[in-house]
């Protein structure tokens, strides 16, 4: 007996000694920023991380050569980094940088004023020169030919890693000399980026060639597979995400966008990858068993995979290797730690290098202490995007960067952490999962699929692929198909999908749009066929207007006083202010509704009454979506210029037929390539506008055929004989939503002081300006609970409501937790990390409600036992009322009247990168951080449900010390109803 106890303390204390292994990808990637249509290249951010972070994430390296990391390049940005080595890529950026002055047109000098400071604040604010030219673009001034030159130089100059322009000593002296520069020194930047790039592939090889670093890639393009595969993937990853509607089941595809990534990668390299980083972590039992067909050895995607796979996401499970396994070949899965990952990625930048890495080692050390003992072999996974953090960090990251790799060697060598490459774990015992979740590093898919514009995106490449196969199955020249669909495949990037949506810091942005626009025109050119007019739509976010359009009463003669139309929307129309051309005539809008109507005002650059062109030929129209319809037009009649949405009706004014003042609106409709006559008499006394000094509309909503509840896009146009002469917006449209009617009998009013959306007492807001008006955002008025027979209808009443990112709930910044107990039994921490605060220990909560104006971002019911579902839940609002409005199911939560039940209701700033969705709170506000927070463990919460003053502060300033604020819940006792 003693032998064997001894035997076992000696196995136990060897298990105890081993370090625990840590796995480190760092995921490189950019899209295809090649024009199909021209053959150039736009945008510049290959060339950007190029001379920044590729080079210098391998050379950093070698200071440190018993660390070990993976590298994953995608085929797109290798191919791009030799395009732009060979001489075939140069970006519009670095041509308009080339171009003498003198040669420069006008566009061009706007175009250099408008990017040329697409870089980082941090860099800006290195520069005195580089902080007084922004400063001039603030205030509308021109730039002289010498502030242009001084621009070009500092954008490319400071896109340069730090260490490279103080090694340098011709980078060094323009850095120091900040002005004055010549076009020999935009030549020289440009020069050195070129030396940069040429360093990245050689770095890499000699560091893999040494066994310090593995390279793997990913399929080709970049493309989320598991979609391709079957598009019902997309409700896999969340059940709550909409389809689109053609059908997407491609697994020829996804093998070839695998096998010409593997291909491509052995061309450059020599030999295969070992392994792939599947794009965007995305992953699904399909996609698993499509990558171990194609001899793929090992793939990387997130936590939450691992947690639909049916294992609880602990430290033990995490490290731990799994597999996956399809016609006795095997796929082995790593499942990255995704709050470790994400703290490099995010929140490490706002913290001292030296504080940061002490606290990603010391929770390294942590999760050992946990599972060495269990699992000698225990692996830890970090895996992020290796690019884009480090320009947010001081001093580039790289203070971080050695810093982390420093003290990594120093654990090393105390043998209790050991980095490994991931290709040397293949043969160690692994797990085998019978069905792997479907999602990637986002946890599923929403920021590529299910909300309309991404849908359109999907169902517009199905289509484009549907033209090929006909051609093809019609006996097409097989050399026009191969062609056809590679640009077929390009279009199947996750980039393109990503971009669309307003689940984006930058919805639908244009640059993005027009390049996956024009792949799929050229799609249809190759077959010989003209592409269809949907391809030609831009998708464009709505504009931000002055206030949000709310309910007015306006007294309808063209006069238009402003008292009338107080509580609608105000938008200035920026060629009417600034009068570029005599036909500017439009220089702003009102927007606002009642119950039965939209109101519509028009108003008229200074020394211009709308009454003064009457009989002149000219016509007043407002394009708009109409709700439930499908197609539309893409241009408004007289122009090929995009307003920013599918055009699907038309409310035309004659303005020569105007009569006494009043003229009658007319109702268009869009059907089969044509406008035709639309018009009910149903609603005819309704439509009417008044001209005087501007035009006042009143359009009722049967006219739009719009509901209660509906969204619609629309826009402005003035036309004369057949021409479009001004237009409001530009580019962009206005977005209206009518108030949903709630019904349902009032049971519950609990109000909220005013003014409090301050946290513990000294919370401030972000500084950027989606914030404004800096006020009112997050303080919470009152919670209403209405009994509406089968659900319950939560109203939540706000100070400001806006929507500058285009939410598909209809606001943007409220991000609300309720927290329900009304039972035995619950939990006391909060349902996900985030809000960092913790609940009484009297009152344990037993249901959990998220809202926020996107699905994925808060639409769930949770239960203690850290399951969630978005079924039985609806988030919706009422932008004018500023009211956010959730609906749930009875069958979750159904008091009797007289049950005692007590609600914690926590406010926060909704960010899609945050810890579940919480912005972060530091010591001084940032363009997106709140400020006032005394130290880490600050909650993130900026209001608090209680009626009485004080109170809230009073709770939430209880934190430090590593203990986070405990709230007491509000209690009563449930009334009948």
């Amino acid at each position: 007996m003693r032998k064997s106890l001894l035997a076992l303390a000696v196995l136990w204390s060897i298990a105890l000694a081993q370090p625990l292994k840590v796995a480190i990808l760092w995921h490189q990637h950019q899209p295809p920023y090649e024009n199909p249509l021209t053959g150039q290249y736009e945008g510049p951010w290959v060339r950007a991380h190029g001379v920044n972070d590729y080079p210098w994430m391998a050379e950093v390296l070698k200071e440190f050569p018993e660390i070990k990391v993976t590298f994953d390049y995608t085929s797109t940005l290798l191919k791009q980094i030799g395009d732009y080595l060979s001489g075939k890529a140069k970006d519009a950026y670095w041509r308009l940088s080339e171009k003498p002055l003198g040669e420069l047109t006008p566009e061009e000098r706007a175009f250099i004023v408008d990017h040329f400071f697409d870089i980082n604040p941090r860099f800006v604010e290195k520069s005195p020169r580089y902080r007084e030219l922004q400063a001039r673009k603030t205030r509308g001034e021109a730039f002289s030919d010498q502030d242009l030159q001084d621009l070009r130089v500092l954008w490319n100059l400071y896109w340069i890693n730090a260490d490279y322009i103080e090694r340098d000593p011709g980078l060094r002296a323009l850095y120091r000399k900040d002005r004055g520069f010549t076009q020999e020194d935009v030549d020289y930047v440009l020069g050195k980026h070129l030396e940069l790039m040429a360093t990245i592939l050689p770095l890499h090889r000699e560091l893999w060639e040494r066994g310090q670093i593995d390279l793997i890639t990913t399929p080709y393009y970049h493309p989320i597979l598991p979609i391709l595969l079957d598009k019902e993937a997309i409700r896999e990853s969340n059940p709550a995400l909409s389809l689109p509607k053609e059908p997407i089941a491609w697994p020829e595809d996804a093998a070839w966008q695998v096998r010409a990534g593997k291909e491509y990668f052995k061309a450059l390299f020599g030999k295969e990858p070992t392994g792939m980083w599947p794009p965007e972590g995305a992953v699904s039992q399909k996609a698993a068993e499509l990558y171990a067909e194609e001899g793929i050895g090992f793939l990387v995607t997130d936590e939450a995979i691992l947690g639909k796979s049916g294992f609880p996401v602990t430290p033990a499970t995490l490290t731990r290797t799994y597999h996956v396994e399809k016609g006795g070949r095997r796929v082995v899965l790593f499942f990255r730690h995704r709050d470790l990952s994400d703290r490099i990625g995010f929140s490490y930048s706002g913290m001292p290098a030296e504080k940061a890495v002490e606290d990603f080692i010391g929770t390294l050390l942590e999760i050992r202490r946990q599972v060495i003992a269990q699992n000698p072999e225990a692996v830890l996974t970090i895996a992020l995007d290796g690019e884009n953090a480090w320009e947010n960090y001081p001093n580039n990251g790289n203070d971080f960067r050695r810093l982390l790799y420093r003290r990594l060697s120093e654990e090393q060598r105390k043998g209790t952490l050991k980095t490994v490459l991931f290709s040397e774990l293949l043969e160690k015992p692994s797990l085998p999962i019978a069905r792997l979740g479907t999602g990637g590093w986002a946890g599923d898919f929403a920021m590529w699929a299910g909300e309309p514009e991404e849908n359109e995106a999907w169902d517009r490449l199905a289509r484009a692929r549907q033209a090929v196969l006909a051609y093809k199955e019609g006996g097409g020249d097989p050399k026009v198909v191969e062609k056809a669909m590679g640009l077929i495949y390009a279009a199947q990037a996750s980039d393109w999908f990503w971009w669309y949506g307003q689940d984006t810091g930058f919805p639908n942005n244009p640059p993005f749009d027009e390049a996956f626009r024009a792949l799929l025109q050229a799609v249809y050119r190759t077959l010989g066929q003209k592409p269809p007019e949907e391809l030609f739509i831009a998708v464009r976010p709505p504009v931000a207007p002055q206030g949000t359009p709310g309910r007015v009463k306006p007294n309808l003669d063209g006069k238009g006083e402003a008292e009338e139309w107080k509580g609608a929307a105000y938008l200035p129309d920026a060629d009417g202010s600034t009068m570029q051309t005599q036909d500017d005539l439009i220089r702003g809008l009102y927007l606002g509704f009642d119950e039965q109507n939209v109101y519509l005002r028009v108003d008229l650059r200074d020394g211009v009454r709308a009454q003064d062109l009457l009989g002149q030929g000219y016509r007043l129209h407002v394009y708009a979506t109409t709700p439930r319809e499908e197609g539309g037009a893409a241009f408004p009649e007289g122009a090929e210029i995009s307003l920013g949405f599918p055009l699907q009706q038309r409310i035309t004014l004659d303005l020569d037929q105007v009569r006494e003042g009043q003229g009658v609106l007319v109702r268009y409709a869009y059907r089969e390539g044509a406008w035709v006559l639309a018009s009910s008499p149903a609603d005819l006394a309704g439509r009417r506008a008044w001209v005087g000094e501007g035009v006042e509309m009143r359009i009722p909503y049967t006219t739009l055929k719009a509901e209660a509840g509906d969204t619609l896009r629309l826009a402005v146009v003035l036309e004369k004989g057949g021409r479009v002469l001004d237009t409001a917006p530009n580019g962009n449209p206005l977005a209206l939503s009518l108030p949903q009617r709630l019904a349902g009998k009032e049971v519950l009013r609990i109000p909220d002081p005013a003014g409090d959306e301050h946290g513990p007492g000294t919370y401030t807001y972000p500084k950027e300006s989606a914030f404004a008006p800096f006020k009112g955002l997050f303080d919470l008025l009152e919670m209403r609970v209405l009994d509406s027979g089968a659900t319950w209808t939560f109203v939540f009443t706000f100070g400001e409501m806006t929507n500058p990112w285009g939410a598909p709930a209809g606001f943007s910044h409220q991000l609300i937790n309720v927290y329900i107990d009304f039972k035995e039994g619950g939990r006391t921490d909060t349902f996900a990390k985030g809000a960092k605060v913790a609940f009484d220990p009297e009152h344990p909560w037993d249901l959990f409600l998220k809202a926020a104006g996107w699905p994925q971002y808060g639409q769930r019911v949770g239960f203690p036992d850290g399951t969630d579902t978005a079924d039985g839940i609806v988030v919706a609002s009422n932008p004018a009322d500023k009211e956010v409005i959730v609906q749930l199911d009875k069958k979750y939560f159904n008091p009797v009247p007289g049950q005692r039940v007590c609600f914690y209701l926590l406010v926060g700033s909704q960010d899609g990168y945050g810890p579940d969705h919480f912005r972060p709170v530091g010591r001084e506000a940032g363009p997106w951080n709140l400020g006032g927070a005394a130290n880490e463990d600050a909650p993130l919460v900026v209001d608090y449900l209680w009626p009485e003053k004080g109170v809230q502060e009073a709770m939430l300033s209880q934190y430090g010390g590593g203990r986070y604020a405990v709230l007491k819940p509000y209690c009563f006792s449930w009334p009948a109803s």
